[in-house]
């Protein structure tokens, strides 16, 4: 694809030569056919010395290469990888390996691969893609454009919206963990809610969301998880929030609109967190956390506060030797 084509599409700059461009890859790895971005300061020796054909940059580089310049160098590689490397046709179509209930509804467009199951009262909508290995329970609901990959399991009564990617290996409508201690022994909680998911959710790889115990689970539009998270039943995950890889959230949690919660947060039950509070890695939650808050550690504090914390951590071998020091000096002075 030209150059030209590209800003005519997406908008930009273009300086320097008017190219054709087959691929994209990393400035490191790029080859004359390729085009790269650079969108962290940090990389711009590699800018410097890449082999690629062109580059998508927030402002001019001082070396002979077609640039593109953009406000957004990352948002704008996304785009063009979507038009360098378009998705494969949807084939519509139910493999004769699939079973399908015959009072599910699977819409004319959508495309179930073999081996899927999908229950009584299921509904599949249009240009759905269904892979290899998933169950659709009773009653379960996928919306339109949504894509289930290899082993994907939503039990009953669950939903999906639309332009969805969940991953292989999600387990959606679980039960979630709840017992009552009758003096002897565990008493189950029956789970009899459901989990609803909003449209331009993306799941990744072995996550769990649980059904409510009642009414229901409910994860936001254009959420992001990564791969290996868990979601405890009741939980309500508010739009536009990311959760990265191995975090986990306990039962009837709130969680806002724009969190970030970084790799293995782990947050507890009935907690709530305010729009656009961003957690570090391993952070701890165990109480209400305001909206807006940047926040670290177990439990966990105000960022700012953290590193003050770490930094002490660090001084503490230090710390004692100068205090060991000082009870000698302290007994020497009392036998004196």
């Amino acid at each position: 694809m030209l150059l030209s084509r590209l800003t005519e599409i997406l908008g930009g700059t273009l300086q320097g030569e008017d190219r054709e461009v087959t691929g994209a890859s990393t400035l490191e790895e790029a080859a004359q056919a390729d085009i790269s971005f650079l969108a962290n300061r940090k990389y711009r020796d590699q800018a410097m010395t890449t082999k690629a054909g062109a580059i998508i940059v927030q402002e001019v580089i001082g070396r002979e290469i077609s640039q593109i310049i953009t406000p957004d160098p990352y948002l704008y590689f996304a785009r063009v990888l979507s038009l360098l490397y378009p998705d494969k046709p949807v084939t519509p179509g139910i493999s004769e390996m699939a079973w399908v209930h015959p009072e599910a509804h699977v819409h004319e467009g959508a495309c179930i691969y073999p081996h899927v199951y999908i229950g009584a009262g299921a509904r599949i909508f249009e240009n759905c893609v269904i892979f290899p290995g998933c169950f659709i329970g009773d009653d379960a609901s996928v919306g339109e454009h949504t894509i289930l990959h290899p082993n994907v399991a939503v039990y009953h009564g669950c939903s999906i919206g639309r332009h969805c990617i969940v991953h292989a290996g999600v387990v959606i409508g679980s039960d979630g963990f709840g017992f009552a201690w009758d003096g002897q022994r565990h008493v189950k909680v029956p789970q009899k809610g459901v989990v609803v998911i909003g449209d331009h959710v993306e799941i990744g790889s072995n996550c769990t969301i649980d059904r409510a115990a009642l009414t229901s689970t409910r994860i936001g539009s254009d959420v992001k998880m990564d791969n290996l998270v868990q979601i405890g039943h009741n939980v309500v995950v508010g739009d536009h929030t990311i959760i990265v890889a191995q975090a986990g959230i306990s039962g009837s949690a709130r969680i806002g609109t724009g969190v970030v919660l970084a790799g293995q947060c782990g947050v507890a039950g009935h907690v709530s967190i305010g729009d656009g509070v961003t957690a570090a890695a391993r952070t701890g939650i165990a109480t209400d956390i305001p909206p807006g808050k940047v926040i670290s550690g177990f439990p966990s504090m105000d960022h700012s506060r953290w590193l003050r914390v770490q930094k002490v951590y660090r001084d503490l071998p230090e710390l004692l030797k100068r205090v060991r020091d000082l009870e000698r000096k302290v007994q020497d002075l009392a036998r004196d």
